[in-house]
């Protein structure tokens, strides 16, 4: 049997075991609640606050009125339209904070005008005005214009706060999903350990694969996870008008995915690998303590010294550095403190290193995973391993 096939028939039978199992499906379905819910709080919370201001210079149209406060008590929300004499009368409102966004029709019917904004363009006045006053060109000339052009008067020159949710949102996943889906990978090295199935699998499947099929299988699961809350979150706070999506959502989406895989995969390799070295889970524990102490740091930098400092010495080190680069890259990403170059470095060194990972981190599997009489050495499972493969 091929090492593919091996590997694959590994990671078929976890994901059928864990994603079949209550502790995933209950997980799953609580994340949605957990998002959608804390969504719908916010909006509930800001309640009268949730009024969209939009400034028009001129007088608006009776019809442009109405389809704009059905658009908005469509979204829940209440539309507070003001008019202004001229251009500079709707800049300043819009410097002043007096309204979020501001039209200024064209000069003539065939033009589709401009919407001004003060920083960032708001997607839902955009949508909101663009979609009036199509319809009211259409009913009254009947002829379809192009969408306002959008101008932003003093554009942010700061990172974008979506891209930096975003990176938030997988650093903190990805910290979540070391210990939950390590543990995992852990618990079932242990547990096939104590009842003794690692020896029926092992007669016909090589150590390596079915070290990678485990973390194979259990990965698949935490990327689903990973897909459905952010996919769930990004729509629901569509939906719900809490934030727009930048054209930079698409790259910082990818690059989450990456990098969850990356860090997903080397963690749950070094926790199967010590894991293997004890014969209960009280022994596990204290073996992949080193892991975990790895993980909070890496996380802590991510959080706390790269965020304040994402062009400094050390966060270019950890750039460069396996465990931590899955936390620190995308956090740099998103800030725009990193370079192309240091990201396709970053992900070749990290590949490396998973590979010898793998390589390394098989031999010490195969060389404990059949020893049941205690917590046995790094050292006396490299040289069990030796001994093995030196076996007719």
């Amino acid at each position: 049997m091929s090492s593919l096939r091996s590997i694959w028939l590994v990671a078929r039978r976890e994901l059928i075991e864990r994603g079949r199992s209550r502790a995933f499906i209950l997980g799953l379905i609580l994340t949605q609640v957990f998002i959608v819910g804390g969504l719908l709080l916010q909006t509930t919370l800001a309640g009268g606050a949730n009024v969209v201001r939009v400034g028009y210079v001129g007088q608006p149209p009776a019809a442009l009125r109405e389809i704009m406060d059905g658009i908005a008590e469509q979204g829940g929300a209440t539309l507070d339209l003001r008019t202004y004499p001229d251009r500079p009368a709707a800049e300043s409102a819009l410097l002043s904070d007096e309204v979020d966004g501001a039209y200024v029709p064209g000069p003539d019917s065939s033009s589709p005008g401009q919407l001004l904004f003060r920083e960032a363009p708001d997607a839902r006045i955009q949508q909101m005005v663009t979609a009036a006053v199509q319809a009211v060109r259409l009913i009254d000339a009947g002829i379809v214009l192009t969408p306002p052009g959008v101008e932003t008067l003093q554009p942010a020159s700061g990172p974008d706060p979506t891209s930096l949710i975003i990176a938030n949102v997988g650093v903190i996943f990805l910290f979540i999903s070391i210990f939950s889906f390590g543990y995992w990978v852990l618990s079932g090295v242990v547990e096939e350990k104590q009842s003794r199935v690692v020896e029926v699998v092992l007669s016909t499947v090589k150590p390596r694969d079915l070290l990678m099929g485990k973390v194979l299988g259990i990965g698949i699961l935490g990327l689903i996870q990973l897909v459905v809350l952010v996919v769930t979150g990004l729509v629901a706070a569509n939906v719900l008008g809490r934030f727009s999506l930048p054209p930079t959502t698409t790259p910082a989406l990818i690059q989450l995915v990456i990098w969850f895989i990356l860090g997903y995969t080397l963690y749950s390799t070094m926790f199967a690998v010590l894991g293997a070295l004890a014969s209960r889970m009280e022994e596990a524990s204290n073996a992949t303590m080193p892991i975990q102490f790895l993980a909070m740091g890496s996380y802590f930098i991510a959080l706390l010294v790269v965020i304040n400092d994402p062009s400094g010495t050390v966060a270019r080190i950890a750039t460069l550095i396996p465990p931590a680069a899955p936390m620190v890259v995308p956090m740099r990403t998103a800030l725009g403190a990193i370079e192309p170059w240091e990201v396709l470095l970053s992900i070749a060194v990290t590949v490396v290193f998973i590979y010898g990972l793998f390589a390394l981190g098989a031999r010490v599997y195969s060389g404990a995973v059949l020893q049941t009489t205690g917590r046995i050495k790094l050292r006396d499972a490299w040289r069990s391993s030796r001994q093995e493969r030196r076996r007719p």
